[in-house]
């Protein structure tokens, strides 16, 4: 379009995404997604041209190539400040009407995309925006005049809003400029929907409405993709836990330390993971994880980036991290987390009873006795005891509770180096009682195709399962659990299975026991032999209502929320920390 007022849209976009790198050129529908923004504008009537506006970092090299291939020009500035990109884009193009459109939206629509242009044209207007209370389900797009950015540039250049966000800096000043407020877009009219793309959870959405409507790249209308949603909701479900960052808030990131794998099993893992997406789903905080190699490819399937060693200083030194969480057995020493702490400045452990833990800035505990009796002296360390700080590798209001009547599951965690399985299967031969078992062979077991065969060879009631990997889904099932004392226990717990625990040293004994104090399972001595064992579950196996008393106690005990609290928590000291008003809170 010709006009003596030309309208440039500025797509901002960077490779180093916080919470999901390299998102701008993920595949949709076969495009990468900065394709479907190109085309989709290439459609509107009142856009005279397109610029991408991106940084001179090196990792955004892939979008200058891009934009040769689209024929777009590509426009470089600072990484962190976005609003000197659109100077710069305006300097270049003479742009007298600018677009702010982020390069997460693959669903932007031309249509309303005009609509805001038309309505700033007509008012003469600095700034466009839906009347008060108007719905509308679009997001990633502003109009905004030259005038208007001319005044950003002059009083608010070095606002921290105004740098990241741009134009969000008129929506919290509404008197600055002048504002035209439009009727609502009838069209586009509806409740919330997470139409951008932050994470793995908004890519997944994306790809799913594209699917079920069959459109070819770039051509799935918003309007049609709501009436989808209004009348399959499931769809919706798919990201809606996601939540979208405030226009104040600035970009933090995360490093999450963990160890899993082999001898250590997986439980740090999952729970690490639970975190992690709270961090990134929740509080909008990008996360990295530093974790062994052979648990790499569960971390990228979450969409998270990995480095698969535990060179965390070094990592540290390069890069800049707001927090870091450490749930580790053994991998990091005190001064380790001395040397990350002078780095970070929010350094959580998570159930951590040596004394790398002293450095920390923050540690959370459930409450089991041994946390309670650790010294702290000379520890700043804000401490967390308590059942709401337990983390489960998953989030039981998402599994399905159907239990098999008589179904008893075993697991003995990753590597059971104890061999409490062949204890568990010595005992279960003994019961009279009809019922099934369920043996869950860890990754790292000894002799796994053995001991399958010895379990399968014993009954046609028993079942060896290798490879689980939903185990939350296969504990729902169960009737009742007999398990060595861990992070199981408490993922057992807040899903309402009775549970028998095989602790293997007193310290597991008395971790145990505040389960048993709750209601929530029976402990089993060290020393239990195979018909102690035996008896126990078949006692228990017998008794429904201390069973269903057990699933109540449980319940009540693990709601499963912990992941949000921690995240929660560590998200405000981070905030505090940046604007200095952190508060000297010690042990609770």
């Amino acid at each position: 379009m010709s006009s003596s007022r030309p309208v440039v849209a500025v797509i901002q976009a960077r490779m180093s995404s916080s919470r999901l790198p390299g998102k701008v050129l993920v595949p949709i529908a076969g495009k990468p997604l900065l394709w479907h923004l190109v085309h989709r504008l290439r459609k509107c009537s009142e856009v005279d041209s397109i610029v991408i506006a991106t940084s001179t970092d090196s990792r955004d090299d892939a979008l200058e190539d891009f934009c040769r291939g689209m024929n777009v020009r590509c426009i470089r500035g600072g990484l962190s400040n976005v609003l000197s990109r659109y100077r710069l884009a305006a300097e270049v193009t003479g742009a007298q009407i600018l677009l702010r459109i982020t390069g997460d939206s693959p669903l932007i629509d031309p249509e309303f995309v005009d609509y805001l242009v038309a309505g700033l044209r007509q008012a003469n207007a600095d700034f466009v925006q839906l009347s008060r209370g108007a719905r509308c389900a679009h997001e990633g797009v502003d109009a905004f005049s030259r005038r208007a950015l001319d005044w950003l540039m002059t009083h608010a250049a070095d606002d921290p809003v105004a740098q990241e966000h741009v134009t969000s800096w008129f929506k919290l000043h509404p008197d600055a400029v002048k504002t035209v407020f439009l009727p609502d877009y009838t069209l586009l009219a509806s409740d919330h929907v997470r139409l951008s793309v932050d994470t793995a959870d908004d890519l997944d959405f994306v790809q799913a409405v594209y699917e079920r409507l069959r459109a070819p790249p770039g051509e799935a209308r918003l309007a049609d993709i709501l009436s989808l949603i209004r009348d399959e909701p499931h769809y919706r479900d798919i990201n809606a836990h996601v939540r979208q960052k405030s226009m104040t808030q600035r970009e933090r990131r995360a490093l999450v330390i963990c160890q899993g794998g082999g001898s250590s099993g997986l439980g740090h893992v999952r729970r690490s993971l639970s975190l992690a997406r709270a961090l990134r789903d929740v509080q909008g905080i990008g996360v990295a994880f530093v974790a062994p190699q052979e648990v790499a490819a569960m971390i990228s399937a979450a969409g998270f980036v990995v480095h698969p060693d535990l060179s965390v200083i070094g990592l540290a030194g390069k890069e800049k991290f707001d927090i870091a969480v450490i749930d580790v057995k053994d991998s990091l020493t005190r001064d380790d987390i001395a040397a990350l702490a002078a780095k970070i400045p929010v350094v959580a452990v998570i159930d951590d009873g040596s004394d790398r833990r002293l450095p920390a800035t923050h540690a959370y505990y459930p409450p089991v006795p041994q946390a309670r009796e650790l010294s702290w002296t000379g520890s700043a360390c804000r401490i967390k005891i308590g059942w709401q700080w337990c983390i489960l590798g998953f989030d039981p209001a998402h599994v399905a509770v159907s239990r098999e009547k008589g179904l008893i599951v075993v697991s003995m965690g990753g590597a059971d180096p104890m061999g409490l399985t062949d204890l568990a299967l010595d005992a279960l031969k003994l019961m009279q009682a009809p019922f099934r078992a369920d043996f869950v062979i860890g990754p790292a077991f000894a002799s796994p195709d053995a001991l399958a065969s010895r379990i399968d060879a014993q009954s046609p009631a028993f079942h060896a399962i290798r490879n689980m990997t939903d185990l939350p889904a296969l504990f729902a099932r169960c009737d009742m659990a007999l398990v060595a004392f861990g992070v199981t226990a408490y993922e057992l717990a807040a899903l309402g299975v009775p549970a028998l625990y095989l602790p293997i040293s007193e310290d597991h004994v008395r971790s145990a026991s505040v389960f048993a104090d709750a209601g929530a399972g029976d402990v089993l001595p060290t020393d239990a032999t195979v018909q102690e064992i035996a008896d126990a579950v078949a006692q228990l196996l017998a008794d429904d209502a201390r069973r269903a008393a057990m699933i109540q106690a449980g319940r009540r005990t693990i709601d499963g929320r912990g992941a949000s609290r921690i995240a929660a928590d560590l998200a405000m000291a981070a905030n505090q920390t940046a604007t200095g008003t952190g508060s000297s809170e010690g042990v609770r």
